[in-house]
């Protein structure tokens, strides 16, 4: 039996290491909502936001433009401020490994130019765990801990 339980343990999947997440793309016209199935969603810890900021060549923004924000930001520039990324699978979903406390959060995207860029980011409070919901649309970029 002790020589089974390694073979048991392989096949089942590993524990989540983070918040899990899933990030929707809102539609106002009626057609529902689909999954944001393209990018990454990333969290940097709000002490580090200004700093992180001053090495991107972006312009100062005020929070009530983060939601609908468009400015370079790259997955490299988010590690170096102490940040984490998620990967955004196809169903939108992601598992995002920061810690505790208050953090910037954005969706980011590759663009025609192969340049990273940031499209919608928000400041939220995180748990130790739950689950986050990322949504975005007419009224931008939201993330929210669902209850």
């Amino acid at each position: 039996m002790l020589l089974l339980a390694p073979l048991l343990a392989a096949c089942t999947d590993p524990p989540a290491d983070g918040l899990t997440g899933t990030a929707a793309s809102l539609d106002d016209t009626g057609r529902g909502e689909s999954p944001i199935d393209k990018g990454w969603i990333i969290a940097v810890p709000a002490a580090a936001v200004d700093d992180l900021w001053s090495t991107t060549g972006n312009k100062p923004i005020g929070q009530q433009d983060l939601p609908h924000i468009d400015a370079r930001l790259s997955r490299d520039q988010v590690t170096q401020a102490g940040g984490v990324v998620a990967a955004l699978d196809d169903d939108g979903e992601f598992v995002l490994p920061a810690r505790e406390g208050p953090h910037f959060l954005c969706h980011l995207e590759r663009g025609e130019s192969g340049q990273e860029w940031a499209r919608g980011c928000a400041f939220l409070t995180l748990p130790a765990s739950g689950e986050l919901r990322i949504t975005d649309g007419e009224g931008g970029f939201s993330a929210q801990v669902k209850k």
